[in-house]
């Protein structure tokens, strides 16, 4: 029995690597005004936000519904094979709720809620590969997976918050309103609960508020663990930028990999451009 890993595409990893690891998407919808897309199938984060600035009117997403999930697990035992997947946090999120639901009809499906987002969930979803390409079964790469849940670390910079707090996903930030006096915030995942919150705040221009967001992430190099980073934008941000992300990271510790990556369509609906991000997993 062959162990095929699943993931919400939420997890924002990009499609080289998730075709390099046979990793199987789950896509959440994208709603512009009537219109239903599957993130990353049939709208990109580009279209978004032309919608946005064209009409003003903002993305709604929706979770991956449990019929959508049966499929996938059902082709999956079909083919002899158990199943890990690995959902958006169940925080923000009812994808969780409805892998749960499809899953129940199955004895081989393993359902791992996140408790994260974006490259967050990449991690936990490479981590995943490595434990199968390793040989082990499914039941105990789901059960590793839930000890490293809290050990992910996730935080991004934001340029504008209208998109998150228009987006209703993080109610801390209704107290800065819209960009008062040009606060830059970083929201951080609580990986305990999967909520988010503003752990940090900078002001300035948004260039020079990557640089101090780079340089204060990386000062704690020496709690991360080595195998991996992902370095992730949602657009709009210099390759200068993340170049000056990689080099610092390098300059820091010896990891074995460097990710950069893109945000998907359903965390770029909530974020907006030019949010910047680090993720990584504590040792």
């Amino acid at each position: 029995m062959s162990v095929v890993i699943t993931a919400d595409s939420t997890c924002d990893l990009p499609k080289d690597i998730i075709k390099l690891r046979n990793i199987r998407i789950t896509p959440l919808s994208i709603l512009l005004g009537s219109e239903s897309f599957l993130d990353g199938e049939e709208i990109t984060k580009d279209d978004i936000y032309a919608h946005v600035s064209e009409t003003g009117e903002m993305p709604k997403t929706a979770a991956v519904s449990p019929a959508s999930y049966y499929e996938v697990f059902s082709e999956a035992e079909q083919q002899g094979n158990s199943v890990v997947h690995i959902s958006l946090s169940s925080a923000i999120s009812s994808s969780h709720q409805n892998a749960l639901a499809a899953a129940q009809d199955f004895k081989n499906v393993y359902v791992v809620d996140s408790k994260n987002l974006s490259c967050g969930m990449g991690l936990l979803v490479l981590k995943a590969c490595d434990l199968r390409d390793k040989g082990f079964e499914a039941k105990k790469i789901a059960n590793r997976l839930q000890s490293l849940v809290p050990k992910i670390h996730s935080t991004f910079v934001l340029d504008k918050l209208v998109y998150l707090y228009k987006g209703g996903r993080c109610s801390a930030v209704a107290k800065f309103g819209a960009n008062v006096l040009g606060i830059k915030p970083v929201i951080g995942v609580n990986p305990a609960n999967g909520t988010m919150d503003v752990v940090k705040k900078y002001r300035g221009k948004i260039e020079n508020v990557y640089r101090q967001y780079i340089n204060d992430i990386f000062a704690g190099a020496s709690k991360m663990d080595t195998d991996r980073i992902i370095i992730a934008n949602s657009g709009s941000v210099s390759g200068e930028t993340v170049a000056f992300a990689k080099g610092v990271a390098s300059g820091k510790s010896d990891f074995g990999e460097i990710i950069t990556a893109e945000t998907g369509c359903t965390i770029s609906s909530h974020c907006g451009p030019k949010a910047f991000a680090v993720f990584y997993m504590r040792k």
